[in-house]
């Protein structure tokens, strides 16, 4: 368990009481509890503390609070260490305030407000206080950054096994096993979220769960795995071809993504709206898609009359860190779901200095989406469809990479990764 220099908490305060800009209304954040398994006794999930938690207190310790008045500053409570932990060899030992004098306390306070943050005990969380929080979040500090180095390291050591394991006849959940084994082996903590191979036809999907489906030589693997340590997690996502062996046309689909992510990369600078990195990203697959005659219309058209989002039906990308959609969502009084070039993306925010987020744009010839009468008949003359109908289906490809947004222009933290 890392131990958090109290001067960088001390900052992370500072900025958040900046952001709320409080004077009377009690604030309350709540780390969370582990969640029993149903059916399963006394077992529990993995347990992680919230992040809005986490990152303020730097502890991992289930069921604790940081309250914060304004009158008094912070207070932090925690419960005792429970005789089952000390036998079974579990948790942190407490710090603070016991968590038995948190009604107390609170009660003390009379009628003014109480809004809660990270998980909820008593209330509802506040959303502008939640919006405003997470946007202070949204920089990395020094110590944020050197855990998501590690976490870089250990996912990419998953990557190399897996690309070694490329084969015929190899099957998505051994590629798997091993991927995580080696991110493990590298250091990491756990995985960041589920991890997703996704082979052939599986690979047009965009959340593939790794099964007993065996890979054929030729078809794009679609990988996207991530290493977790101390909560900071690496989100990275590779597309490779089994047994290295490019069939006719995947190459030029391939580098259509790939030189769309260095556009979209390029595009990751102080100032840059969100919204126009991914309309940028729409706009340059829509390019290549023209100019390899797989659309009839121009780049313009098909982001403006929204056929790009049959073929990139999620958005460029969204922040990452503590958690793999670590302060995502738009930017504080700006409204929720906005389209843009067809999507509703999952953050809409001008990018700052320290700003870490991911680049991720796919090309997926999906069957439900490109076999959809409503979509046919719609796009009937802008999709050369008798030329992608080989495709749908059976090709999926998506190239993520983490990107640190400085002064001195986006810095690509995973680059070590092999595409």
């Amino acid at each position: 368990m890392i131990q958090l220099d109290p001067t960088i908490l001390d900052r992370r305060r500072q900025r958040t009481l900046e952001a709320w800009n409080l004077t009377d209304d009690i604030v309350l954040i709540g780390g969370g509890s582990p969640i029993s398994i149903p059916g399963g006794a006394d077992q529990t999930f993995p347990f992680q503390t919230h992040p809005e938690y986490y990152w303020l207190t730097g502890r991992q310790r289930e069921g604790g609070v940081l309250a914060y008045d304004p009158h008094e500053g912070w207070a932090h409570f925690e419960p005792p260490l429970s005789m089952g932990e000390q036998v079974w060899g579990g948790n942190q030992p407490p710090i603070g305030r016991p968590i038995e004098e948190l009604e107390a306390w609170t009660k003390s306070r009379g009628a003014r407000a109480v809004h809660w943050l990270g998980v909820t005990k008593y209330a509802e969380a506040d959303l502008v206080l939640r919006e405003k929080y997470a946007h202070v979040r949204r920089s990395k500090d020094e110590a944020e950054m050197q855990e998501m180095k590690r976490a870089v390291h250990a996912t990419a050591a998953g990557h190399a096994m897996a690309k070694d394991l490329l084969r015929q006849g190899t099957t998505e959940r051994q590629i798997q096993v091993e991927l995580e084994a080696a991110m493990y082996r590298a250091g990491a903590d756990t995985v960041g979220y589920g991890t997703i191979v996704g082979s052939g036809p599986n690979g047009t999907l965009l959340h593939s769960t790794p099964g007993t489906r065996e890979l054929t030589s030729g078809e794009f693997v679609v990988i996207d795995a991530g290493g977790m340590i101390n909560g900071y997690t690496a989100d990275v996502t590779r597309t490779h071809p089994v047994d290295n062996v490019w069939l006719d046309g995947m190459r030029d689909l391939y580098e259509a993504v790939l030189t769309t992510q260095k556009r979209a990369i390029e595009a990751c600078v102080i100032g840059a709206e969100w919204g126009e990195v991914h309309c940028l990203a729409a706009r340059s697959l829509a390019q290549a898609l023209n100019e390899l005659n797989l659309i009839t219309i121009s780049a313009d058209d098909a982001v403006e009359n929204e056929l790009i989002a049959l073929f990139l039906p999620h958005g460029i990308g969204h922040m990452v860190g503590l958690g793999v959609r670590d302060a995502t969502g738009p930017l504080p009084g700006r409204k929720r779901d906005i389209k843009f070039a067809g999507m509703k993306i999952r953050m809409d925010i001008p990018l700052d200095e320290n700003y870490l987020v991911t680049v991720e744009p796919g090309l997926y010839f999906n069957k439900a989406l490109l076999t959809s009468t409503k979509q046919r008949e719609k796009y009937k003359s802008a999709v050369n469809w008798n030329k992608i109908e080989p495709w749908i289906g059976k090709v999926g490809i998506r190239i993520e990479d983490n990107i640190l947004v400085t002064a001195a222009g986006p810095v690509n933290v995973t680059s070590e990764i092999p595409k």
